[in-house]
């Protein structure tokens, strides 16, 4: 088994078949090293652009210098409501989707030494605490009507391109196949193709010119907590240091279900494919270490510069998978069908995420308000998959070209402003522009996020509320047929087009002491 579980891996290298795993595996990575932190509902009411300003506990994940901002101790607890919207058009046919899930975006606590002096070491600050570095949660749903491709195709074409044996794809004992080729010995059990007497894969029982209907939901969950520990120090009020080590908690959940139907009539006809039912469950859960450090300088007190250094994250991750189809056919004139249950495979191995470098700059005038602006390099193409029982290196050095061939190092921005009103009132706003991460210009996954919100702040109490929207537009299919790449998307009809919009409400209340 220890072959086969190695060998898995084998899914991530497959970029030039038919079914363009490359994208998948892409979109699927980019989202385990996912780094956006909710923090605070001022972190949040400012866009995040606190890399210069600190003085926030959501700041001890960007750069843990704000920590040396503070004057006294500090307790905060945030909750948070996340609403989704994810609505996809394909094939003409448009299907929204809400959810809404509640949650906890930061807790933390902040303990400062003031030594008294005004010169040399003038305060030493301590934090330890949690912000939630990346939400999972979405569901997509896809409604196609009259479409010539069927994922029949699909899995020819990978039987094909890759020369699959048709006695090895028949073995009966699903440990002695690949897991990336279950769906297909599944297709081949389940007469969906056949293997023909030219050593060719077909699909089976539809002809030239027929059409199905599509209906297809995935449903993501899960998301990534990050408990922080910081140390740092302020020298004579113009130089801040600080370094934060992270300890992060993963968990991504996918559900697939897919299925499609012949539409066309039946009557007269004893042998004809009639509909096929596909559910795939993926499961990778991971525990990773990381460190952040950073500077902050203030060469005169309004202004204020700031650099920040964060580490990959290194994880230890478990992934599981499980497959099951149905398939239904109409044979000598009878309902034939057929199904059948893949066990659970587990795959572990380590993942090493991209390295980030932050760079800030904020502005305050005086008692009125401030601005601050925040730039993001993330090192994309860094990103590592490793096996640690794999004594040939083929496999993870193919793998990982490929994903170095298809990231690119992205910049992110993140703007915010803050005004103060009387009574210790104050409005904010922001917004963040993360580019897309592929290096091929027709995968447009760039993000924009606006957010806004207000505060008040007393001698030893505050409270904030803020609201963020997160916007995307994405392309994807729910299968890939022909070499099928994401192309020319909006005029594709069997490529959907999803718009994604996710907000958070956010409140905080914090006590100074």
């Amino acid at each position: 088994m220890k072959t086969e579980i190695i060998k898995w891996s084998a899914i991530l290298l497959l970029v030039s078949t038919v079914v363009s795993v490359e994208a998948q595996t892409a979109d699927e990575l980019l989202q385990l090293g996912t780094h956006e932190i909710q923090g605070t509902a001022r972190f949040t009411g400012l866009g995040g652009a606190f890399n210069a300003l600190g003085g926030d506990f959501g700041s001890l994940s960007t750069n843990p210098a704000g920590i040396a901002t503070y004057r006294s101790s500090e307790f905060v607890i945030t909750p948070a409501l996340t609403l989704n919207n994810a609505t996809a058009k394909f094939r003409g046919e448009s299907l929204s989707d809400n959810r809404t899930r509640f949650g906890l975006a930061n807790l933390g606590y902040v303990a400062t030494y003031l030594t008294r002096k005004s010169e040399g070491l003038v305060s030493v600050n301590f934090g330890i605490g949690y912000n939630k570095a990346a939400n999972f949660y979405k569901r997509t749903r896809l409604r196609g009507y009259d479409s010539q491709n069927s994922i029949l195709d699909m899995f020819t074409q990978y039987a094909n391109n890759l020369k699959l044996d048709q006695d090895y794809l028949l073995n009966d004992d699903f440990q002695n196949i690949l897991p990336e080729d279950w769906t297909t010995a599944m297709a081949l059990y389940g007469e969906m193709i056949r293997y023909d007497n030219d050593g060719i894969y077909r699909s089976n029982g539809l002809d030239e010119g027929d059409v199905i209907d599509i209906y297809s939901s995935t449903l993501q969950s899960g998301g990534t907590e990050e408990y922080t520990f910081s140390f740092g120090g302020n020298i004579s009020n113009r130089f801040q240091f600080g370094l934060t080590v992270g300890l992060q908690d993963l968990e991504y959940i996918n559900n697939l279900n897919y299925r499609e139907e012949y539409i066309g009539s039946l009557e007269g006809i004893s042998d004809k494919y009639i509909s096929s039912v596909r559910d795939e469950y993926t499961r990778t859960v991971g525990f990773g270490i990381n460190a952040k450090l950073g500077v902050i300088y203030r060469p005169i007190d309004a202004f204020r510069l700031g650099f920040a250094i964060h580490t990959p994250t290194f994880f230890n991750m478990e992934r599981e998978y499980q497959v099951s189809m149905t398939s239904l056919y109409k044979t000598a004139g009878e309902d034939d069908s057929r199904s059948e249950d893949s066990p659970s495979d587990i795959y572990e191995y380590t993942l090493t995420t991209p390295y980030r470098m932050e760079f800030g700059l904020a502005y305050i005038f005086g008692k009125v308000g401030l601005i601050s602006v925040d730039y993001e390099l993330v090192g994309n193409p860094s990103t590592r998959m490793r096996d640690n029982i794999l004594d040939n290196t083929d496999y993870v050095d193919v793998r990982n070209d490929a994903i170095k061939n298809s990231y690119r190092n992205t910049s992110n921005v993140r703007l915010g402003t803050e005004i103060n009103l009387p009574r210790g009132l104050m409005l904010r706003a922001g917004f963040n522009y993360f580019q897309s991460p592929y290096k091929d210009s027709s995968l447009d996954f760039a993000r924009y996020k606006y957010s806004f919100g207000f505060g008040y702040r007393s001698k030893h109490f505050f409270a904030d509320l803020a609201y963020s929207l997160n916007t995307g537009k994405y392309h994807f299919a729910p299968y890939y047929v022909n070499d099928y790449r994401i192309r020319d998307t909006d005029s594709n009809p069997d490529v959907a087009v999803e718009n994604l919009k996710i907000g958070h409400i956010i409140a905080t209340i914090g006590f100074k002491f």
